[in-house]
């Protein structure tokens, strides 16, 4: 069974803050990619997959797919840095039985009715929802974008949130 060393949203998936800080911190030598449409797509996936070091394995996984092999084997074996593009996709992929139990928000950029909460993290009120949710249920959630500067605890980007976006 591989061990799940990260787990991080970031919507820019595999990026230089992933590859020089984050990776060496984890000591992962596999990153898993779960996102139906890049799982989908021959091209992009190759491109992502040529950016890690070449010591490091990169696989992209559909939702179903990504349940279905952590069910049936654990992923397999190494340690796992496991990537999401949004909320959304973790949500699914928690709700459908991944045990997942600390999630680290890197980046999520704005959009449509979206509040910065940190640096370039943005939520909307369907993010919010979601995590609030997975929070309750006992994860540890925070935002941090490079290990050198301080992290956001969840409680407190829900405060930013709050006060900015639901007046």
């Amino acid at each position: 069974m591989a061990k799940i060393q990260m787990v991080r949203i970031d919507s820019r998936l595999i990026h230089g803050q992933v590859i020089t800080k984050w990776l060496r911190q984890t000591n992962a030598n596999r990153i898993v990619i779960i996102n139906d449409a890049l799982a989908n797509d021959d091209f992009m996936k190759e491109i992502y997959e040529m950016s890690a070091p070449s010591n490091i394995t990169v696989d992209v996984y559909t939702i179903e797919h990504a349940i279905n092999y952590w069910e049936e084997d654990g992923m397999g074996d190494g340690n796992l840095f496991i990537l999401f593009k949004d909320i959304e996709t973790l949500y699914e992929v928690v709700k459908k039985g991944m045990p997942i139990n600390e999630i680290q928000i890197g980046g999520l950029g704005s959009g449509p009715d979206k509040t910065f909460v940190f640096g370039p993290i943005a939520f909307n009120d369907e993010d919010y929802e979601m995590l609030n949710e997975l929070n309750d249920d006992n994860r540890y959630i925070y935002l941090h974008q490079v290990p050198e500067e301080p992290k956001m605890e969840l409680h407190k980007a829900f405060e930013k949130y709050n006060s900015a976006a639901r007046k």
